[in-house]
């Protein structure tokens, strides 16, 4: 077989691996072999092996071309060595000097260069993305008329895509150093997943920590970025999988994810499931159904989000060019002392502000946005915050004002923050007319049994705030409804209104047609609002508190005596007791030193008196706290979107502000 036939190399490529089959430490591509060994001693016995082999089917090498017995070798447009594997320095040169495309040919010349070594970037996909837009709506499969003349348009740059132009080549410059494989190490796959790409890391436990063996990318397309977060992070693994499958069949490993549900996908009824997701779950399942939660802070992928770097040569040729800096140069009534400086991460001088002690680096204008997302977005501080961290180290005219303005439109901020939204004043309850006509109730529990009661009946009166709890076995309506009636109606008689949460034993048909019998108006307050329904809520977090204190497992046998006490406590609100709203006089305490027997009997003039002073006692509303100040932001009137709090359940740590126009 000569070469230069189409087959030709795969046929020699065929007889290559014939030739090397079963050789331990021995590698082949076409005409290159590569023989890896952990010693001197070993490497001398592979040697000897190959050469046998060779000689056994009458092939000569050249060897004026080979290395023999080397620590490092540049092999196949990469550099091996003990320590793992790394791109060439001058391919790297070669896409750092590549200047910025102004065709989609050029373009896709250097996505080309940077895609042989994307295996090195994590988060290359994430890079990539304001720069692979251009691709968008472009084919270069026939090479038509029209399809030349695209690509030979203009493109034009924007500032994301030119940030990520510049990102792109830090990227490859500080290219991970990627580990060799070690037979039967613990695997792990790391994932992860965002709004516009996808990732994942195959990892090696070695010496205590796990180390990269590759990495995964790759850009969603325009249905899969609408698809759900948990949609998105399943696809993660599966792709991470079925691109790593060769590495991972047969072996045991687990995969970590920051999406807590995806831990319980296969627990889950399957009927729960979309099409797509059994097809995901179940391509996943044939390798591995180890899925674990990691925090986003300690999952190496989203670690490894890409930080914008600073290119400091470019930085310094900018300099030169920037009017700003002209200005100041020759302006000898400037505060800034401007001086060269020398860069420590690069052989450069820039030109930096000494009059505060400390050299800063004047920022041209084309690298403000830069240097702030670069500050700003490690921990998304405050205006102030910002303003101190950036202007320590760097300095440019009218810097303060930037700052506050891009820190006011940071997106990620304002979903994020609960600062100073807009206030809407309270809710309130009409003040019932006499006492026992309006009601809050509510239940707490489940509690450790005591004496076969687990949940606690809570009643209290808006009138006089006189406190009721009933312990209970169960939550059952007909439970709660015979609790209601033995107890408070059959001492206080039936309330005109009752309110309570959204229980479903309190909105079951048995409970609605009681307070339908009892003539009493049922009111339901707002889903996971528990403020609307305050005073019963403040009731509980007294009344479990004082059991609390009282370190007693039974806790049914506390509550008469706690209740006692809290009948007897004076109110800041009211200036009395709820005892002396419902009895007229305060309840005699077990520390009382006063016999009440001692007092003379007192004549019907007293008893008129005190019967007046009842019938003159007047509600007190409930106080509200720090609802003194309501604030509407001016720029409502003018905005022409706003953020909006999705008032439900959410995960810990989930945006809660999403756009509304």
């Amino acid at each position: 077989m000569q070469f230069g036939l189409c087959n030709a190399s795969a046929t020699f490529q065929r007889f290559i691996d014939e030739v090397t089959r079963g050789l331990p430490g021995v590698y082949a591509f076409v005409d290159d072999i590569l023989i890896a060994s952990k010693n001197p001693e070993q490497h001398f016995q592979h040697l000897k092996t190959l050469f046998a082999r060779l000689d056994e089917y009458g092939l000569c090498i050249n060897i004026s071309k080979c290395i023999f017995g080397a620590l490092a070798i540049d092999f196949l447009g990469f550099n091996l060595s003990e320590n793992g594997i790394k791109p060439l320095p001058d391919k790297v040169k070669c896409i750092l000097d590549f200047p910025k495309p102004d065709t989609l040919t050029q373009l896709r010349r250097f996505l080309g260069m940077f895609n042989f070594y994307r295996c090195f970037i994590p988060k290359a996909a994430h890079i990539l993305a304001p720069i692979v837009q251009f691709l968008e709506g472009h084919t270069n499969k026939k090479k038509s008329r029209s399809s030349v003349c695209k690509s030979s348009e203009q493109l034009k740059w924007n500032e994301n895509a030119e940030q990520a132009f510049i990102a792109a080549k830090n990227a490859i410059a500080e290219a991970t150093l990627l580990r060799h494989p070690i037979p039967g190490a613990q695997l792990s796959l790391w994932v992860d997943a965002s709004d516009v790409a996808i990732g994942g890391t195959l990892s090696q436990l070695s010496q205590g920590q796990f180390e990269p063996i590759a990495y995964f990318s790759m850009k969603l397309n325009k249905s899969q970025r609408k698809w759900s977060t948990y949609d998105r992070e399943l696809f993660s693994i599966y792709s991470a999988i079925k691109k790593f499958k060769h590495m991972l069949e047969g072996r045991e490993f687990q995969i970590y994810t920051d999406q807590k549900p995806l831990i319980y996908a296969f627990k889950q009824n399957p009927d729960k499931c979309s099409p797509r997701q059994l097809r995901h779950l179940d391509f996943i399942s044939q390798y591995s159904t180890d899925i674990r939660h990691v925090q986003g802070s300690q999952n190496i992928v989203a670690d490894a989000l890409y930080r914008i770097e600073v290119d400091f040569k470019e930085f310094a040729r900018a300099q030169k060019d920037d009017s700003d800096i002209q200005k100041f140069l020759h302006n000898d009534a400037s505060s800034l002392q401007l001086e060269l400086k020398p860069c420590q991460t690069s052989n450069c001088n820039l030109l930096c502000d000494t009059s505060t002690g400390v050299p800063r680096p004047f920022v041209p204008t084309s690298f403000r946005k830069l240097i702030f997302d670069h500050l700003h977005n490690l921990a998304h501080p405050g205006i102030a915050a910002s303003t101190k961290l950036i202007s320590a180290r760097y300095v440019w005219p009218g810097m303060k004002y930037q700052i506050k303005q891009w820190v006011r439109c940071c997106e990620s901020c304002q979903r994020s923050k609960i600062q100073r939204h807009t206030k809407t004043p309270l809710g309130t309850f009409s003040l019932p007319d006499a006492r026992f006509t309006h009601i809050h109730i509510d239940i707490v529990g489940p509690l450790p049994p005591s004496e076969g009661q687990i949940y606690l009946l809570t009643i209290i009166d808006r009138f006089s705030r006189w406190p009721e709890a009933i312990p209970i076995p169960d939550m059952r309506a007909k439970t709660i409804c015979r609790a209601i009636f033995d107890t408070w109606i059959s001492r206080f008689g039936c309330p005109s209104v009752a309110t309570s949460d959204q229980g479903s034993q309190l909105r079951s048909s048995m409970f609605v047609e009681f307070t339908r019998m009892l003539g009493t108006q049922k009111i339901k307050i707002t889903p996971y609002h528990p403020i609307s329904n305050g005073i019963v809520e403040r009731f509980h977090r007294h009344l479990k508190s004082a059991i609390k204190a009282h370190e007693n497992e039974k806790w049914s046998e506390l509550i008469l005596i706690i209740l006692l006490g809290i009948r007897t406590a004076v109110k800041e609100d009211l200036q009395s007791s709820c005892s002396e709203l419902v009895y007229g006089t305060t309840l005699r305490l077990p520390c009382d030193m006063i016999d009440v027997s001692d007092i003379p009997p007192c004549d019907i003039e007293f008893i008129t008196d005190l019967r007046h002073r009842m019938q003159q006692l007047n509600p007190v509303a409930t106080s509200a706290h720090c609802t003194d100040r309501f604030y509407i932001h001016p720029s409502l009137k003018s905005s022409s979107h706003i953020f909006l709090i999705v008032d439900r359940v959410q995960p810990p740590l989930r945006q809660t502000l999403y756009w509304s126009s």
